[in-house]
């Protein structure tokens, strides 16, 4: 697979990260589209099957950003939770689902459910970069000192992506070197990203969204596997 040093970050630059082409990367990234390639060869409906498909897919996607950030180490710890405030966008249909269907596994899913509408309706018309100013935390986010994703295993590609080579405290809006920041997207090539939207099609999931919007509302999940409960762990929120 032709994979570029180059990855990109906000406002369409772009940085050269070697380890992004590097094999062990593209081997990783090349087992992810192997996964997916096996997944559309299922029958177009949920299963089992597909869910095993899916969780192998998005393994191999967090090898390959394993490998390319023990390459370029990133500033991104446990605890860090500075992009845990912006609202993700290009949710595929899959990502979707499996999301919907932990959210709709928990004892709080009503009150997450409305929390994310209540983002919704306040992020209409409003800008990633305003939004991010305005310290909206995501509802995944965990309470307490050590906070966290509560749904870190399934978190989707945008979440995944987002990274920092400059120190942590530079991805507030608040500081006086935020424009200094460098967030390389760690984003998988295009033709995996389609084989995503390919397959969501394929089974009638809902077009890419952002998540506040993709997760107000339940109903997406419906006759999702309930294994999407059990793979969901707390892990870094980066």
């Amino acid at each position: 697979m032709p994979v570029n040093q180059r990855v990109g970050m906000e406002a369409g630059m772009e940085i050269e990260l070697q380890g992004a082409a590097e094999p062990e990367a593209i081997a990783a990234l090349n087992e992810m589209l192997a996964a997916l390639q096996g997944a559309l060869r299922l029958p177009p409906e949920w299963s089992p099957a597909m869910e095993a498909q899916l969780d192998a897919a998005f393994a191999a996607y967090d090898r390959y950003i394993a490998h390319v950030t023990a390459r370029h180490p990133m500033s991104c710890r446990a605890g860090c939770t500075a992009c845990c405030h912006d609202n993700p966008h290009g949710l595929s249909g899959l990502e979707q689902r499996r999301l919907s269907a932990w959210i709709d596994a928990q004892p709080d899913g009503a009150a997450l459910r409305a929390r994310f509408a209540a983002l919704a309706a306040e992020g209409e018309g409003v800008t990633q970069g305003a939004w991010r100013a305005r310290g909206r935390a995501c509802p995944l986010l965990s309470e307490g000192p050590e906070r966290h994703c509560r749904a870190y295993a399934l978190r989707p590609v945008a979440c995944r992506a987002f990274h920092a080579l400059t120190p942590a405290a530079w991805c507030s809006p608040g500081d006086p070197r935020y424009a200094e920041r460098v967030n390389p997207h760690l984003d998988p090539p295009p033709v995996l990203l389609l084989a995503l939207k390919v397959l969501s099609a394929r089974l009638g999931l809902p077009e890419p969204s952002d998540l506040h919007r993709a997760m107000r509302a339940g109903g997406a999940s419906a006759s999702a596997s309930a294994s999407a409960s059990a793979s969901a762990g707390a892990g870094s929120a980066g």
